[in-house]
């Protein structure tokens, strides 16, 4: 349930379209089984997971670290844990 408040922001949140970066787009795409699973998960969960390796942009170490991870999970066709069901709400 959301607060009378915030209904109209986060209507406009929820069908905001999510533009994911190029450089990560690319990255997935150079792993051939990597992108083919990527693009058979949902939006929701894609969303999420782009954004947690974009918020570490500043921090390349950490960037990459988060990068290969979710390639490597990606290739196997694994879902990151802490993922958490976020579908059911949008």
């Amino acid at each position: 349930m959301i607060h009378p408040s915030l209904e109209i922001i986060a209507k406009q949140t929820i069908n905001y379209k999510f533009l994911p970066p190029s450089d990560i787009i690319e990255m997935i795409k150079k792993d051939s089984i990597a992108w083919k699973n990527y693009q058979m998960f949902s939006d929701s969960y894609k969303r999420i997971r782009i954004a947690y390796i974009e918020s570490a942009r500043n921090r390349p170490v950490e960037f990459q670290k988060r990068l290969s991870s979710f390639i490597d999970k990606t290739r196997k066709n694994k879902l990151i844990k802490g993922y958490g069901g976020i579908e059911k709400y949008y």
